[in-house]
């Protein structure tokens, strides 16, 4: 939220992310060509604070949500209790993941397998717990942020439990597919997030952990800046090319042959 006249980073981006097609309360989707129905199953594998689970659940639909933080798990828990359908949250490092096979109408893993030791064998669980002709919605860093974060990221970033996989766009598909999933779009997203996050890194405190809320000027004159190209009439053609060369996300959306 808005702290006084002050635009957080957070609102800019969930402001960019409903413009590329996230989040649809008016058609129900979670993303262009994944409808969310009352009568579906949704698992999200690596929830963290539950923002895609929230989505889900208030269209309607049983919630599925997996991480291995405690503390994420309630949250998310607490965020969705009234909405959805039916839930069930469980706490597992995912290795196997404890759900029964072809269970889910979609399953959604959004910034994980950069994480993962193994991300085929990973994505083959993924897989297991989709129904037959159901859709998966993964999501990793895009390997062109991820070398302009590095610029002054802390090297423990790229360390385990953080990113030890870098994904470039080909690498994705050729993961994804040969799994034997159907690739229906790979979209990429994001760029106001690609130079927020070297900006923040470089101005931060050392040791001050992730730095989301950094209040530096030169922070936030990027958050005020990319607010007023946004705001222009022209802004979604600057933010659509920018994604096209500094994506801070690419996104997957993948069918399972019935």
């Amino acid at each position: 939220m808005a702290e006084g006249n002050r635009v957080l980073s957070a609102d800019v981006g969930i402001f960019d992310r409903k413009s590329e097609g996230w989040f649809n309360d008016q058609t129900g989707e979670i993303t262009r060509g994944v409808p969310i129905l009352p009568g579906h199953t949704v698992i999200d594998v690596g929830c963290g604070d539950g923002g895609y689970i929230g989505f889900v659940a208030a269209q309607g639909a049983e919630v599925l949500f997996v991480d291995q933080d405690p503390e994420r798990l309630a949250r998310t828990e607490e965020r969705i209790r009234t909405s959805a359908r039916a839930y069930r949250a469980i706490q597992s490092d995912c290795d196997p993941i404890p759900i029964d096979d072809a269970v889910g109408d979609l399953v959604i893993c959004t910034e994980v397998l950069e994480h993962v030791p193994d991300p085929a064998k990973f994505l083959r669980e993924l897989i297991r717990i989709a129904k037959p002709g159901a859709q998966l919605l993964i999501s990793v860093p895009d390997s062109r942020s991820e070398q302009f974060v590095s610029a002054t990221a802390p090297p423990e970033c790229f360390q385990e439990p953080n990113h030890i996989r870098i994904f470039t766009a080909q690498a994705f598909e050729t993961l994804v597919r040969d799994a034997g999933l159907e690739i229906e779009s790979h979209r990429f997203t994001g760029c106001f997030w690609s130079v927020f996050w070297p900006l923040s890194w470089m101005t931060c405190e050392p040791g001050g952990g992730l730095p989301l809320d950094n209040k530096h000027p030169i922070v936030e004159h990027w958050v005020q800046l990319w607010q007023l190209v946004q705001a222009h009439p022209d802004g979604h053609k600057i933010r659509e090319a920018l994604n096209g060369l500094l994506p801070k996300s690419q996104s997957i959306i993948a069918r399972k042959p019935a």
